[in-house]
């Protein structure tokens, strides 16, 4: 029994039958017709780009380098070879339904200029994510507005995620990431405190970290309504500007105005009072059956792997580079696509180019003289000049 003839056709004469004849160098299989004699190989353009995008996904969120991947010391070949890669449009994560019993938010700022919202549930899956220029109500609204309300949501505090909260998730329990709130306690009170009170603040702010039941809860405030007690007089103790005239221009304080003495003490004070009687301390262990997560060190550690795109990769453009940092959170949602998947679906899709952020110009007005300019300027002496300008007169 002969060989089996293949089904393709000879390039030439189109000689429907052609033979194996062995493989090229790079181990490739040969094909022979025989009936010219002319040899040609077949190429699966599918396998190839199958190996293309596979490497350049692994390469976009991980860390090797270009060069090291094709063996070159430029790596031109492997970025030839990958050009089209970024065309093809990021999967959104998946909209599943599913109620989750804690939601992380928060945002990080990135180089040209963005800002990347990030929301992750407590399964450790990224639910949703959107780019923004700042942290402000309206991006935090279309970043939650994707998610259904959960039983709580993280948050380090940010006014424009407290608000869409407010607005989207008006059930929803907050609860407020403790690291930032002794984070914001330490910057008023600094590490090594001075005053009596300063010092029993920093201790309350260490101690808040450590609470890990409903009792040490109570416990803590406990002492706070005793700080109170003891120190309420201090940090309602006043200055007065006509007492310090220099505080008070400095302040931009009236003659008549006054401010508190201890604003620092006060003001972490106020913070804790205002933070527990709200609820946002310890919804951690109020909200569910058992104790959550009370940081956004869940959603922190997605927001690391998102920066080691910039580390590892330095030098992308603006497009490349928002394109590699979703391929990254592409990695973190429910049952991500294979790159096999993704694939498939962009051809059957009719292969659509990814589509650009879009991204307004902002206009700065320069503060200051003019250096270089095509106007003219009085003080070079290079202006219009009318009238007599002391110009000679002519006597008749």
């Amino acid at each position: 029994m002969g060989r089996p003839a293949s089904t393709k056709k000879c390039q030439v004469c189109g000689w429907p039958g052609l033979v194996r004849n062995g493989t090229t160098s790079a181990g490739r299989q040969r094909w022979r017709c025989s009936s010219l004699g002319a040899s040609t190989t077949k190429t699966r353009r599918d396998q190839i780009e199958l190996s293309q995008f596979t490497q350049f996904i692994s390469w976009v969120t991980g860390h090797d380098t270009q060069s090291s991947i094709d063996g070159t010391q430029t790596g031109r070949s492997f970025r030839k070879n990958i050009a089209w890669c970024w065309r093809i449009p990021i999967p959104a994560p998946p909209l599943t339904g599913e109620v989750h019993e804690q939601v992380f938010i928060d945002g990080t700022y990135l180089a040209y200029g963005w800002c990347l919202l990030v929301a992750r549930s407590n399964t450790g899956l990224v639910v949703a994510w959107q780019w923004c220029h700042s942290e402000n109500s309206a991006a935090y609204g279309k970043l939650l507005a994707r998610i259904p309300p959960p039983l709580a949501v993280t948050t380090d505090g940010a006014g424009g995620a407290l608000k869409a909260i407010k607005e989207h998730w008006p059930e929803t329990t907050v609860q407020r990431c403790l690291l930032h709130v002794h984070r914001n306690n330490t910057r008023d009170l600094t590490q090594n405190p001075k005053t009596m009170a300063g010092k029993a603040l920093l201790g309350l702010s260490r101690a808040l970290l450590k609470v890990t039941s409903k009792t040490e809860a109570a416990k803590w405030a406990t002492l706070l309504a005793a700080f109170h007690t003891e120190y309420s007089a201090y940090l309602k103790e006043r200055t007065y500007a006509r007492d310090n005239p220099l505080e008070a221009a400095s302040r931009g304080k009236k003659p008549t105005g006054w401010w508190y003495t201890h604003e620092r003490d006060r003001r972490v004070y106020q913070r804790l009072n205002r933070l527990y009687k709200a609820g946002d301390l310890f919804a951690y262990l109020t909200t569910a059956k058992q104790a959550l997560e009370r940081t956004t060190n869940p959603v922190e550690s997605v927001n690391h792997q998102v920066k080691r795109v910039i580390k590892h990769h330095p030098g992308l453009s603006e497009d490349h580079l928002t394109c590699g940092i979703e391929w990254v959170l592409h990695s973190y949602t429910h049952n991500p696509d294979t790159p096999k998947q993704i694939l498939k679906a962009w051809h059957a899709a009719g292969e659509p180019t990814r589509r650009l952020i879009p991204k307004k110009p902002r206009t700065t007005t320069r503060l200051g003289p003019k250096q270089h300019d095509t106007g003219l300027s009085s003080e070079e002496g290079l202006y219009t000049r009318k009238g007599w300008a002391g110009r000679p007169l002519n006597n008749p």
